[in-house]
């Protein structure tokens, strides 16, 4: 039986929230309840009408009074992802395999056990420093010595984990309310150390990490900064949504959230952002902010300062935020491959030919598809039905179709991206390149 409590959350004006009776009083409310049924309805309104004078408040269900867990500077608030489960929970459960979603989480030591047991976990960098991984309780560690000195220079925990862990992940550390990179990350699926990507090899460990990066590796994280100052890595240590969860891209959920929960029978969509209801510039613009290259905050003429970082959201004009990437890719060779495949796919042949094509022509943001080449094949083949290649070709495309990526959108050296293993050179990470083209050869093929 639901009590009192539970229906208007009283108060505790008396002893234990209860109104004291008599023994007496008690008896006599007894035999009322069994011999007259007006008295128990009278009974039941004084009861109310006390409750009211009583400072009582109307229950909300947990589903009105859902908590936000962060709060983006326009007033929107974050909930939980777990509150989409019970009518999306297919969707849900899939979005948690892809690299979106898993593009930033707190660090747990216990998943990096296996290369911590089976690699050598350090880096001896070019100055004659050393970074030393390791493990306390359940958190992990980057210390730095200088020569055979035992005392570390540096001794960094490693908060946050960047990326899926497809092509590597790396790490970020709070110092107090600032982020920074921590110098080693892993390369590949935990295949080993190495310095990260753009550091020098020599100790360093100071690297901010700037707004514009969390814009693209959180839903949300909340900057601190002034009109002057918009590179600042400083924020709100408590107001942040790591990974890339559905208010992302489909906008505030509380709202549509509370209004299915108390409206069950209602079954098309409301209060919430709809994808098909997008133009196809919109729709670009979404994956754009994250997927177009290098683009700077642009300029508020009447705020007289830069627009600041998770200002956009989905249905925006995106060139209103972020400075407009024109750099050409006519054949990618003055172009960098990293972050830049909206710019390459729209210059691609295919793109321009097509009324309606977008990212989400070939991808599914709600599920991981990486490797499944014969599932992106399949979408290419509904457009090219003509199977005209050579048998040279055929040799080369893996036959039947089952992988046409590797001849037309094939792997390239990124120009921004490169690793240093301690050698003489850096190596470039190889990206999949967007420009959709016939490629002569296969002596062409990166």
């Amino acid at each position: 039986m639901v009590n009192n409590r539970e229906l208007f959350k009283c108060r505790p004006i008396f002893k234990n929230n209860v109104l004291p009776l008599e023994a007496n009083d008690m008896l006599v409310i007894s035999k009322l309840l069994v011999t007259n049924r007006i008295a128990v309805h009278t009974l039941l309104l004084v009861w109310v009408l006390s409750c009211t004078m009583f400072s009582c408040n109307s229950y909300n269900s947990e589903f009105v009074e859902i908590e936000p867990i962060a709060t983006h500077s326009n007033g929107m608030e974050y909930i939980g992802m777990q509150s989409c489960v019970e009518c999306h929970q297919d969707i849900v459960e899939s979005h948690k395999n892809t690299s979106h979603y898993k593009t930033s989480f707190e660090t747990a030591a216990s998943a990096f056990d296996s290369i911590l047991k089976t690699q050598p976990n350090e880096i001896n960098l070019k100055d004659g420093t050393k970074i030393v991984i390791n493990k306390k309780g359940n958190k992990l560690f980057q210390d730095f010595y200088v020569l055979d000195n035992p005392t570390p220079v540096y001794h960094t925990p490693m908060d946050i984990t960047i990326g899926s862990g497809f092509r590597g992940q790396s790490f970020l550390y709070w110092n107090e309310d600032r982020l920074f990179q921590n110098q080693a990350s892993i390369i590949g699926s935990m295949e080993g150390w190495i310095n990260s990507p753009g550091y020098a090899s020599r100790m360093n460990n100071t690297r901010p990490v700037v707004p514009r990066c969390m814009e693209c590796h959180s839903t949300y994280t909340a900057p601190i900064v002034s009109s002057t100052n918009l590179v600042s890595n400083e924020y709100d240590i408590n107001n942040v949504l790591l990974g890339i969860d559905c208010q992302r891209c489909h906008g505030e959920v509380k709202e549509h959230v509370v209004f299915h929960k108390k409206n069950p029978e209602e079954k098309v969509g409301q209060h919430i952002l709809k994808y098909s209801e997008l133009t196809q510039k919109q729709k670009i613009d979404a994956c754009a902010l994250c997927h177009s290259g290098f683009r700077q905050p642009a300029w508020d003429p009447e705020k007289r300062k830069f627009i600041p970082s998770f200002s956009y959201q989905v249905g925006d004009a995106l060139d209103d935020f972020l400075i407009k990437n024109n750099r050409s890719s006519k054949d990618n060779s003055d172009s960098e491959i990293h972050a830049n495949q909206i710019k390459l796919l729209t210059d691609s042949k295919c793109f321009k030919m097509s009324e309606n094509m977008d990212c989400a022509t070939c991808h599914d943001p709600h599920k991981q598809e990486r490797g499944d080449f014969k599932n992106f094949s399949l979408k290419c083949i509904s457009c090219h039905q003509s199977q005209d290649h050579s048998p040279k070709t055929l040799s080369l495309a893996n036959a039947n179709f089952n992988d046409c990526a590797s001849c037309h959108m094939p792997f390239v050296d990124s120009k921004a991206m490169k690793i240093d293993f301690n050698l003489k050179k850096l190596t470039p990470v190889r990206i999949r390149n967007h420009f959709i083209s016939i490629y002569p050869d296969e002596n062409s093929l990166p």
